[in-house]
């Protein structure tokens, strides 16, 4: 491959995953134990709170930094300079970091045990956050960001 080939596929592939990182803002990214849902559904602990959160309605901020970033990864990926790629590149290993983190700490927005007391002294159940897919998704296009990026400044 020419290294104007190659330039052509790193922008196409930062294009896909711009898209892919917004569309996983759509996806679930945290998941509560089904125990404990069932729990906080009889008490209504959680009452409004959606038990399986999108990426938009886990986060308050991030959530809109990972969409600005999918809309600056398709700018840089249409017409992009070798500064704006750099700048990009940064922002990308940072919202991968993140994205990590979410991974493996799942946000609960501070939900607390819940008590069953027909399990007596051991009778709490704590809420278990695991990771929705949209973490696995995000970390898939940020990845494939960087991989795009870079090879587009290698191309350079």
């Amino acid at each position: 491959m020419t290294k104007v080939e190659v330039g052509v596929v790193a922008d196409w592939l930062v294009l896909l995953s711009a898209i892919v990182l917004f569309d996983s803002l759509f996806l679930v990214w945290s998941r509560l134990s089904p125990a404990y849902l069932a729990i906080s559904d009889r008490l209504q602990t959680l009452q409004g709170v959606p038990h399986d959160p999108t990426g938009w309605q886990v986060y308050s901020a991030a959530d809109i930094v990972l969409a600005l970033l999918a809309v600056g990864l398709f700018a840089v990926a249409l017409m992009g300079t070798r500064m704006a790629r750099c700048g990009a590149l940064a922002a990308v290993l940072l919202a991968l970091a993140f994205a990590i983190h979410a991974a493996d700490v799942p946000p609960t927005n501070g939900a607390a045990s819940a008590f069953r007391p027909s399990l007596g002294v051991d009778g709490y159940v704590a809420p278990s956050p695991r990771p929705g897919p949209g973490e696995t998704v995000a970390i898939i296009a940020l990845a494939a960001a960087v991989v795009g990026i870079g090879s587009s400044l290698a191309a350079d």
